[in-house]
């Protein structure tokens, strides 16, 4: 990543999740269907579903359907930008998490800690994200971030 040149990634918000995580729970609940005792794997599928991973993912990136962009720099300082002039600063904390598809980044600005997902689909230029994703996994901002990918 060049020093000087910041990457502006788009955020998933929960919007964006919700038909993904409808089809993984009619996956979840048809494959209970399926199986040797249907009313029973159907019931813990249900309540797997809506009770404890329904409210946690929808809740993970805690950016409820607004247009959420961050503004990523060399050093790990983090700016999010939402609408025209709302900002929340801060900066990377350690145990990033990337693959070619998904990056989670651990972002706080001092007063909480947010999990913000990033995929390349969502993106204006698909190479900020191979550029964010290679300035993770080379660690190039040890000294600023507590961890990397």
């Amino acid at each position: 990543m060049f020093p000087n040149i910041p990457i502006r990634l788009n955020i998933l918000n929960s919007g964006d999740l919700i038909s993904f995580f409808r089809a993984l729970h009619f996956f979840i609940f048809f494959s209970a269907l399926l199986s040797g005792h249907p009313v029973a794997l159907a019931i813990a599928a249900f309540f797997l579903c809506a009770v404890l991973w329904t409210p946690r993912i929808l809740g993970f990136s805690k950016a409820n359907n607004i247009k959420l962009t961050s503004v990523i720099f060399a050093d790990g300082r983090v700016k999010l930008e939402f609408g025209q002039e709302a900002k929340l600063e801060g900066s990377l904390i350690g145990q990033q998490w990337c693959t070619r598809w998904l990056t989670v980044l651990r972002f706080s600005d001092g007063k909480s800690i947010r999990n913000l997902l990033v995929t390349p689909a969502r993106q204006c230029d698909a190479g900020d994200f191979r550029r964010l994703n290679m300035w993770l996994r080379q660690g190039s901002a040890k000294d600023s971030v507590k961890g990397s990918c």
